[in-house]
């Protein structure tokens, strides 16, 4: 009597384990139609990505000397014959030392610089800091050479916290370390993201002070900078005022087009366009062990010069840009394809 209860009980399991195998083959097969749908519109996008310069190219108008250089050739630059921008070998050859030229160069190439492991940013110089740079590059005396050129420290000193006389300020001298900002959601930004990492040159002439209860510092500070706004695409009185790299970015204040026209540069839009967005960091050059340069905030995210055109690099493009959505709707009919029941919508 037993055996033949454990025999009905091993027969009902192993028709429900049937029924529960024919059920997701039947739902498989009624998906498929709707996932060769989506694989189709995926793949429809992937051919308009490699265009994506040339398909906005007129979205932000009119620009500046310094504002975005969008064209096919900057999106994707010959990597042979650019192959100093990226190698080291060939950097320090090409260069000799001469690092104010080769940040001019990745600005006029449209460079991009890889963030977090395939985050694109294309690097941009506010036109003041390219003109200092140009004439630092220019300056072939001693002095020049070990006084103005910006300085990559070395493979030890990976963060900016680890770096010689550190304070927690919104110092910069545009050689040791740099203004900068994060900027987003800029539709014509090489690399396919929409993203922009831009540096603007900072008052040489200021110093390092204590803080107190006078002083304007950001939140955490322990020293206080007393320049002032010299570059007009460069950090307000506002961002010098308050700024606070060294906390999480959850924290930190974000702006947008309109706040940055307000606080005075006037020109942001139009370099960018009215959706941009932005926050700003203190930024400086370091290498690692592989003799790689890195451009790195004070919160420790940092990038590398790489070559933003290659096809690994515009699918990363797609899965942070704005076309998202596209992606999870794929990945959504997919699960479906899998058999698992997502019924709730995820939007």
């Amino acid at each position: 009597m037993k055996i033949n209860s454990r025999r009905a009980s091993q027969s009902l399991i192993i028709g429900i384990k049937l029924a529960v195998t024919k059920h997701y083959i039947m739902t498989m097969l009624k998906r498929v139609p709707i996932f060769l749908a989506s694989f189709i519109l995926l793949n429809s996008y992937l051919a308009r990505a490699f265009n994506v310069n040339i398909g906005h190219r007129s979205v932000v108008g009119s620009v500046s000397k310094s504002a975005i250089r969008m064209s096919s050739t900057a999106a994707a630059p010959n990597s042979e014959q650019k192959s100093h921008l990226y190698v080291p070998s060939e950097r320090d050859e090409y260069y000799q030392g001469n690092i104010a030229q080769y940040l001019l160069d990745l600005h006029d190439e449209g460079a991009t610089l890889n963030f977090c492991g395939g985050m694109m940013f294309q690097l941009v110089l506010s036109d003041k800091l390219q003109t200092h740079l140009k004439s630092v590059a220019a300056d072939s005396s001693s002095e020049g050479k070990q006084k103005k050129q910006p300085i990559i420290h070395p493979a030890s000193q990976s963060l900016m916290s680890r770096t010689p006389d550190y304070k927690k300020s919104s110092f910069a001298d545009n050689i040791f370390s740099f203004h900068g900002r994060e900027l987003r959601k800029i539709p014509t930004a090489n690399g396919g993201m929409g993203f922009v990492l831009q540096l603007s040159y900072a008052d040489p002439s200021a110093t390092l002070e204590e803080v107190s209860s006078s002083s304007a510092a950001g939140k955490g500070a322990d020293a206080a900078w007393n320049g002032t706004p010299v570059d007009p695409q460069g950090w307000s009185k506002e961002e010098i005022a308050t700024y606070d790299g060294w906390r999480s970015d959850q924290w930190r204040k974000w702006r947008k087009c309109s706040m940055y026209e307000d606080e005075g540069y006037s020109t942001f839009g139009q370099e960018f366009g009215n959706e941009a967005f932005g926050l700003n960091h203190r930024f400086f050059l370091h290498l690692d062990s592989q003799n790689k340069m890195w451009l790195s905030a004070e919160d420790g995210c940092e990038g590398t010069p790489a070559d933003g055109s290659s096809l690994m690099k515009k699918l990363g493009g797609m899965l942070f840009g704005r076309h998202l959505v596209i992606v999870a709707v794929c990945l959504l009919n997919l699960h479906y394809v899998g058999g698992y029941h997502a019924e709730k919508k995820i939007f």
